[in-house]
C-alpha cells in the first residue's frame, strides 16, 4: 500500500523482471541490470529483490539508493505534483554477491633489479581473480554509468586491463618491501597473489566500487636465460662464503700447523672442489706477502719468467703482480699498484 492512502484495484509496482535483457534474478555474472518505466498512478511502488540493491533515477537527476524490500516511488506531495505532469523512472538493480571470474596476464615483462644478485631481469605473470560490488555508488559511476546493458566480455576486458596496467607498480612494491628475490618468486607465488591482490583491491574500491576476490598468480613469466644467470650468481656468491669461512678457520688455526693440516686433509676428503679453491686463495694470499707472482687458474707461485704453471700446466701469457703492500694484483707491465699507488 502506498503512502498516501487507499485507492481502487492494484498498485503499480516496478519489478526487477522488467528487464530488457530477460536477466535471471539468480543469475550473479549479471553486475546490473535497467528498468525503465513510466509512474502511472501516485502509488507507484519499487520492488527489490533479496538478492540484490537498487537505485532509483526519477526525471533523470534525482538518484536514491534502496535496500531489499518494498518502496513508495514518491517520498512527498511536490513528487506528486511533478507526476502529474509526466514522469519516468529508472531503476539500476546491482547483485549483492557476485560470481564473476576474471583471467588476467600481463602482456609486457616487469623490469626488476635483483637484490640478491643486483643483475636487472624481466617477468611478466598471469592468473585470475574474482569482483564483487564493494561500493554501489561509486560502481553506478563508474561501471554502470549510461550502458544500458551489462556486457560480461567487455567489463571483463576492460577491468582486466585495468587491473594489468596497476599490477607492475603494485609487484615490484611487494617484491621490495618483502626482500623476496627473483630465484624465490614461485616459492612465494600465493604470498605475493595475496599482498597484490589486497593493494590492487584497496584502489579499485576506490575508483571503480570494485574490491578483487581470491587474487592468484598461476605462474610467473620470466625472461629466457635470466633465471639460470642470476642463480649461477647466488651460486657464486654462496661458493664465494663458503670459501671465507674454511679461510677464516685456518687464519684461526694460524700457529696450529697439525691442525690446519688435519683441517684441510678433511676438507679435501669432503669437498674437493672447496679444498682447490681454498689452496688457491692460500697461495695468492703468500704470494702477495712476498710480492710473488701466481697462476691465475689454480692461484700456484710462479716465476716470472716462466711461461707455464708448474702445477697445472696452464699458460701463463701476461703474468700477473701482486702488490706487496696492499694484495691488489696488477698487470705484469705495472709500475705502480692500481689500488695504493705503491711503486711496483
Amino acid at each position: 500500500m502506498g503512502l498516501f492512502g487507499l485507492f481502487s484495484g492494484k498498485p503499480q509496482v516496478i519489478k526487477f523482471e522488467q528487464n530488457l535483457c530477460n536477466a535471471n534474478v539468480n543469475d550473479n555474472s549479471v553486475l546490473f541490470v535497467r528498468v525503465n518505466d513510466l509512474v502511472k498512478s501516485k502509488d507507484a511502488m519499487l520492488e527489490v529483490p533479496f538478492t540484490h540493491n537498487a537505485f532509483l533515477i526519477k526525471g533523470g537527476g534525482d538518484c536514491r539508493f534502496y535496500k531489499s524490500g518494498t518502496y513508495d516511488v514518491f517520498d512527498d506531495k511536490k513528487e506528486i505534483k511533478a507526476w502529474k505532469q509526466g514522469i519516468s523512472v529508472e531503476v539500476v538493480y546491482i547483485p549483492k554477491e557476485t560470481s564473476v571470474l576474471i583471467r588476467w596476464g600481463t602482456s609486457e615483462k616487469v623490469t626488476y633489479r635483483d637484490p640478491k644478485s643486483a643483475k636487472v631481469v624481466q617477468v611478466g605473470a598471469r592468473g585470475q581473480f574474482g569482483v564483487s560490488i564493494s561500493n554501489p555508488e561509486q560502481f553506478l559511476r563508474k561501471v554502470v554509468g549510461a550502458r544500458k546493458e551489462f556486457d560480461l566480455r567487455d567489463f571483463s576486458n576492460r577491468f582486466s586491463a585495468a587491473v594489468v596496467d596497476e599490477f607492475a607498480d603494485v609487484f615490484l612494491h611487494v617484491v621490495t618491501a618483502n626482500d623476496i628475490s627473483y630465484d624465490l618468486f614461485d616459492a612465494n607465488r600465493k604470498r605475493i597473489a595475496s599482498l597484490a591482490g589486497a593493494a590492487l583491491s584497496e584502489k579499485f574500491d576506490k575508483d571503480w566500487g570494485i574490491s578483487l576476490v581470491d587474487f592468484i598468480i598461476e605462474s610467473f613469466n620470466m625472461a629466457e636465460g635470466d633465471k639460470e644467470k642470476v642463480e649461477a650468481i647466488l651460486e657464486e656468491r654462496i661458493n664465494e662464503d663458503k670459501i671465507k669461512k674454511h679461510l677464516e678457520e685456518l687464519e684461526r688455526l694460524d700457529d696450529k700447523q697439525w691442525e690446519r693440516d688435519k683441517y684441510l686433509l678433511g676438507l679435501q676428503q669432503s669437498d674437493r672442489e672447496a679444498y682447490y679453491e681454498v689452496i688457491k686463495a692460500i697461495g695468492k694470499k703468500d704470494d702477495a706477502r712476498k710480492g710473488g707472482n701466481f697462476c691465475p687458474k689454480c692461484g700456484h707461485s710462479v716465476e716470472s719468467t716462466q711461461a707455464f704453471c708448474p702445477h697445472c700446466g696452464n699458460r701463463m701469457g701476461q703474468v700477473e703482480v701482486a702488490c706487496p703492500k696492499c694484495g691488489k694484483i696488477n698487470k705484469g707491465d705495472a709500475k705502480f699498484c692500481g689500488g695504493c699507488g705503491n711503486k711496483l
